[in-house]
């Protein structure tokens, strides 16, 4: 199926918790890190593989030579990875690569990828954009699926979407100019709105989110966490140490006086982030949410930080939300110092 014959009408954006044929990642870590930094990360990555590998496949991208021999042998006694040459520079595929949908016509039904036009988190002198970030150009070749264009930029890791047409995401992201610049009196807002219609999503709830996230500039899953039944898991700040981000109550008050796509009322938990002063690295820049999530067919793949007292809350909180997934958390501190987390490092194919 090319562009020309893909409805957009036609396409509904699957839920995380919905059935997947596998997960997409990297084994592939940028220069800007260290030697002993990179096979810290790569120690996390593995972790993460493996535990996403007990529940479904992985299809593990990793760049020709030195990094593929690498990965090929690290996997080597797991049947359910398969590493793939790919031309990918670095292993945060919820952003990097398209988010993958469900095209139905006629009867017909196929995975396609959205192409959000990843230009880099802005492509900022700090992180300017890379040959890397243009993987979901490559969707067919790749991934074995047609590739739709969208008209303005966004990444992964900043929506948030329930599968029946509601999408959360946060202005500080999608609005920030380095994404989506002014163009005249238009409305950035609304006009990103209506091109989600196009992809079938009914309803964007836009939260404010985080304007002095460095990089990914408040990405949604940093503090939400979509469940089945209209759940909202999101993340709240209670630490001496730690002030919590200027407009949290404020999306948190938003959340549960909006309504779905459907009319329904959100019902929305807290869920307590780790405590500062039991962080690895610089408490500024790491990446400490509970609910930045992997969703396995019967798991939920996430973090710990050795805050064992939220880290047990955060673990219940999971298992509430998911009851018929196994929970599983694990120490990711290399990743988490990098400004990400499990979510992050994923992305996944429906069935």
């Amino acid at each position: 199926m090319t562009q020309d014959k893909i409805r957009t009408a036609c396409i509904r954006i699957p839920a995380e918790w919905e059935l997947h044929e596998c997960c997409w990642m990297a084994w592939a870590v940028h220069r800007e890190w260290s030697a002993r930094d990179a096979a810290r990360i790569k120690r996390d990555l593995t972790k993460v593989v493996d535990a996403i590998a007990r529940f479904e496949p992985v299809r593990l991208l990793a760049p020709r030579g030195r990094a593929f021999r690498e990965a090929s042998k690290q996997f080597a006694d797991c049947s359910t990875v398969t590493v793939i040459e790919a031309p990918v520079d670095d292993f945060w595929m919820r952003d990097i690569m398209p988010t993958f949908a469900i095209h139905t016509d006629g009867g017909q039904r196929q995975v396609v990828a959205i192409d959000w036009n990843f230009n880099g988190w802005g492509g900022t002198p700090e992180r300017p954009v890379r040959a890397g970030d243009q993987l979901a150009k490559s969707a067919a070749s790749i991934f074995g699926v047609p590739r739709v264009k969208t008209s303005f930029v966004a990444e992964g890791g900043a929506l948030a979407f329930d599968g029946r047409g509601t999408l959360i995401t946060t202005r500080s992201c999608l609005l920030n100019p380095n994404r989506n610049p002014f163009q005249g009196e238009a409305d950035r807002q609304q006009t990103i709105a209506s091109e989600f219609k196009k992809l079938g999503i009914q309803k964007t709830i836009w939260l404010e989110g985080d304007t002095c996230e460095p990089i990914t500039s408040g990405h949604i899953d940093g503090y939400v966490l979509c469940a089945p039944g209209n759940k909202v898991l999101v993340e709240s700040i209670d630490d001496l140490d730690s002030e919590p981000p200027f407009w949290r109550e404020h999306d948190l008050r938003l959340l549960k006086q909006t309504r779905t796509s459907h009319g329904r009322k959100l019902k929305v938990e807290r869920v307590l982030a780790p405590r500062k002063q039991y962080l690895k690295g610089d408490p500024d820049s790491f990446a400490a949410s509970y609910l930045n999530v992997y969703i396995a067919n019967g798991a939920v793949i996430g973090p710990m930080f050795g805050d064992s007292e939220r880290d047990e809350l955060a673990g219940k909180a999971l298992a509430k939300a998911f009851p018929r997934r196994k929970i599983i958390l694990l120490r990711i501190d290399a990743i988490g110092t990098g400004g990400g987390g499990i979510h992050c490092l994923a992305q996944p194919m429906p069935a």
